[in-house]
């Protein structure tokens, strides 16, 4: 009896209301709250729930009109959907919310002042981890925290590439290709990246090329266990072979398929560390390998003394939100022969340039 009392209260505080719902549930009962205290009590109850918002759009003189709805779901998070029903020039201005959802994406939009008009009408959503990012998505809007986080999906995204992007195609990020040398002695080796763009960041310092001293176990210069760069791609060309991922098993992926690529345990482990913090959450990932056809025309390596054997393993991941059929490639068996040379890296291929 007490916690039907609560929940009484509960649903006092909070108007019915009925929509359509991304999860695809034709007919959703979703409560309609009018604070955020009571869009948090229902979320945590498991019942759907949503709130307008009215908010300042900083660095204008715009109020943004709002609705943000989160549905939980127990095996796949919190939903999110944010919906943008209007944007107006102010009246009153100072008597609204402070952080307006689309604040983020239009500091940083250079196109937003004179088309805002058209986020009319849009909408995002991503699957927040907890109720308490959910509500933090819902108070202060589209954060860095939540872009570097999530995928964002929805005509809110599309909208935001159309008027943000300049006419000139975007760079391609290639985040951490780590690169490592087994020679069978103790060697002092040449390592050079020619790439078609530009490198953004490299550790140890590259200045003209990277001229260190490498050992069998793997130790660069008695310090590093690789070198590491990252560069912007002027293009990609992904191959029509690979794999589609369940989001919640790539670890699992990872651990049966990168050993069976070539990668030994160490790297193996070191791959994971970095890429399952990474990549966004999604529901699928599309994961393919750029082949080395393109990685000698676009990211090549020139090594001196020449390894004997050379493994590049540089892929693209692609979050998806619906299952697709994929061709996965044939698997080559990797032998290490003599001066070996590993490489690993990837592409976030759901990532969304906030700054153009």
């Amino acid at each position: 009896m007490k916690k039907l009392n609560i929940l009484f209260l509960g649903l006092l505080l909070c108007a019915v209301t009925f929509k359509f719902s991304y999860s695809q549930t034709d007919d959703n009962k979703v409560i309609l709250c009018d604070n955020y205290d009571s869009l948090y009590g229902m979320i945590v109850k498991g019942i759907p729930a949503s709130k307008y918002k009215s908010a300042e759009i900083e660095g204008y003189t715009l109020v943004e009109k709002s609705l943000i709805t989160v549905y939980p779901k127990v095996s796949e998070g919190y939903l999110v959907e944010i919906q943008i029903l209007k944007i107006s020039q102010a009246e009153n201005f100072g008597s609204y919310e402070k952080n307006a959802v689309l604040g983020f994406f239009a500091s940083g939009c250079k196109g937003f002042k004179k088309n805002y008009s058209k986020f009319n009408k849009t909408s995002c959503r991503f699957y927040a981890d907890s109720p308490e990012e959910a509500i933090d998505a819902a108070k202060n809007g589209i954060t860095f925290t939540i872009d570097s986080k999530y995928v964002l999906e929805g005509t809110l995204v599309d909208t935001y590439k159309k008027i943000c992007y300049s006419g000139e195609p975007d760079p391609m990020p290639v985040k951490k290709p780590a690169v490592y040398l087994y020679p069978t002695e103790q060697m002092n080796v040449s390592v050079k990246v020619n790439v078609n763009g530009k490198l953004t960041y490299t550790d140890p310092e590259y200045g003209t090329g990277w001229n260190v001293n490498a050992s069998p176990t793997g130790l660069i210069n008695n310090k590093y266990d690789y070198l590491f760069y990252e560069a912007d791609l002027n293009k990609v060309e992904l191959p029509n072979e690979g794999w589609i991922v369940e989001y919640a098993k790539l670890k699992e992926w990872f651990e049966e398929y990168l050993p069976k690529l070539g990668l030994n345990t160490k790297e193996t482990e070191q791959f994971k560390e970095y890429w399952l913090v990474k990549l966004r959450k999604a529901k699928y990932y599309d994961i393919r390998i750029l082949d080395n056809k393109f990685l000698s025309e676009n990211m090549d390596l020139v090594i001196e003394p020449k390894p004997e054997t050379l493994l590049r393993l540089n892929f693209f991941f692609k979050p998806i939100s619906t299952m697709t059929e994929l061709k996965a490639p044939v698997i080559k068996e990797f032998t290490r022969k003599g001066f070996t040379v590993v490489e690993w890296g990837g592409i976030d291929g759901g990532e969304i340039k906030m700054y153009p």
